[in-house]
């Protein structure tokens, strides 16, 4: 794989929207974080939460914003960690009622320019390796990448608690019985000749 192509999948990972035009982008200029660290404490607009919902594809985000201390890296590089806090509104996936779900997420997260990142290779069925996220023009948008670690920890399949999946209206009992009559050794029981049958012949 060629840089340019490793470039172009290192940026359609990355970038959900053109660079510094994502729904929470916040930009920070290498060149403007001290050697003793700046501190960033951001808390999400009501506009960037609805449109937030529609990226997450749920019924509401409510109260999402981070604190994070910025430091200086070599190579132009930089360091954000601290913490995202959010609330997030989905339909449970057996009630279909609505269920919120709280989440507090401490984060840590590099920052390099983008042709650093273009030279790193991954192994296609690496799914652990964690690349860092790619600078612009010396700048590193520290809130889509604390967007992306949020959207994380969104429960794929939301469920209320203390509630089961029963089935599709079906007792165990019948749900076994279907079961058993589906099966390919039941096909082959039915055709096998019974005793009585061998006798006749």
């Amino acid at each position: 794989m060629s840089d340019e192509q490793i470039a172009g999948s290192v940026d359609d990972e990355i970038n959900a929207a053109p660079f510094g035009e994502a729904e929470m982008s916040l930009l920070v200029l290498h060149d403007e974080v001290p050697p003793n660290g700046r501190e960033v404490d951001y808390q999400a607009d009501a506009e960037t939460l609805s449109r937030l919902a529609q990226r997450f594809n749920v019924e509401e985000v409510a109260d999402l914003g981070f604190q994070a201390l910025l430091t200086p890296l070599d190579n132009n590089c930089l360091h954000a960690g601290g913490k995202v806090t959010g609330r997030v509104r989905q339909l449970c996936g057996i009630t279909l009622e609505p269920l919120w779900t709280d989440i507090e997420q401490d984060f840590s997260a590099e920052f390099q320019p983008q042709e650093m990142v273009a030279k790193y290779i991954v192994p296609e069925d690496d799914f652990e390796t964690e690349l860092p996220e790619a600078m612009q023009d010396g700048q590193a948008d520290i809130g889509e990448a604390v967007t992306q670690l949020f959207a994380m920890e969104i429960p794929a399949y939301p469920r209320a608690e203390g509630v089961e999946f029963d089935g599709y209206g079906q007792s165990a009992a019948e749900i076994e019985a279907e079961d058993e009559a589906q099966s390919p050794f039941a096909a082959l029981s039915a055709l096998k000749p019974s005793d009585d049958d061998a006798g006749d012949a």
